[in-house]
């Protein structure tokens, strides 16, 4: 199978890094009472970042 032109060790494990930060940055904000920073941060990365890093993986 192919590997996609774009996929690098590099660029995928700087995806899971930004993706796992992004993740615990949101589920810390929540706890803390988070309204509005929270729900961005989760649902942007677990929209945007996961498939983006299981892509490039």
């Amino acid at each position: 199978m192919r590997k996609h032109v774009l996929a690098s060790p590099r660029r995928a494990r700087a995806l899971r890094v930004i993706t796992l930060g992004l993740l615990l940055l949101g589920y810390l904000d929540l706890v803390r009472g988070g309204l509005t920073a929270a729900p961005l941060l989760l649902v942007s990365s677990y929209l945007l970042f996961v498939p983006l890093a299981i892509l490039f993986d």
